[in-house]
């Protein structure tokens, strides 16, 4: 299956969680100070929002008998909805990109914006982080200013990309972000993506707790 298609298709499903709820939780998104370092490092806003105060914490994703059952644990703002992506057959095609898996999709509709956490693992546990992070950005659409950053997930050194996205089925770009960490279990990957820029922006305090929060499962 072709990158095309499969970003259309993605596309597709996230479009489809607009019907009764474009309009739902708009609203200015949650702003701070991330830390007093990050507020006199980098300006507020894109590419990296290290202004944006994390959202309050309500629940974990990536322990035993959580929805999704990672390498990694983080916590989830309230009504962030995790479920685990198995997909087999043809269709598999649309969870792997770039040599990484989509392993769980946290879906923020419930919480009344849309678009997607997504979690992913690298198949190839030689790869290096940042060599597994620009693979898979390459085969993630057609990205425009694409910036890379070594940063921290938790107490995990990390990899951040920030980046336009170019959706097949629209013209405007949109912002999204990436971050990789490596464990002793393989790679793992972290999305955040979409309906537009106004969506990513009010979704980014929950990316922002997820990596402030990331620690390895031991």
């Amino acid at each position: 299956m072709g990158q095309r298609l499969r970003t259309a298709a993605l596309a597709a499903l996230t479009i489809s969680l607009a019907a009764g709820c474009a309009d739902a939780g708009k609203g200015t998104p949650a702003t701070g100070t991330a830390s007093a370092s990050a507020a006199t490092s980098t300006p507020p806003g894109p590419p990296w929002y290290d202004n944006v105060a994390p959202a309050a914490a309500a629940t974990k994703v990536g322990a035993s008998r959580t929805p999704c059952v990672l390498p990694v644990i983080f916590d989830l703002p309230d009504r962030w909805l995790a479920k685990p992506v198995e997909v087999t057959g043809e269709w598999a095609a649309l969870t792997e990109w770039g040599g990484s898996t989509m392993r769980c999709e946290i879906d923020a509709k419930p919480a009344g914006n849309i678009g997607f956490l997504r979690v992913w693992t690298v198949d190839d546990d030689t790869v290096p982080p940042r060599q597994a992070l620009e693979e898979f950005l390459a085969d993630y659409g057609t990205l425009t200013e694409v910036q890379y950053r070594d940063t921290k997930a938790g107490s995990i050194s990390a990899i951040e990309a920030s980046f336009l996205r170019k959706d097949e089925l629209d013209d405007e770009a949109t912002r999204g972000a990436a971050l990789m960490v490596e464990t002793p279990l393989g790679a793992v990957l972290l999305t955040l993506g979409g309906f537009d820029n106004d969506e990513v922006e009010e979704m980014m305090p929950a990316y922002q707790l997820a990596k402030q929060t990331f620690a390895v499962k031991r």
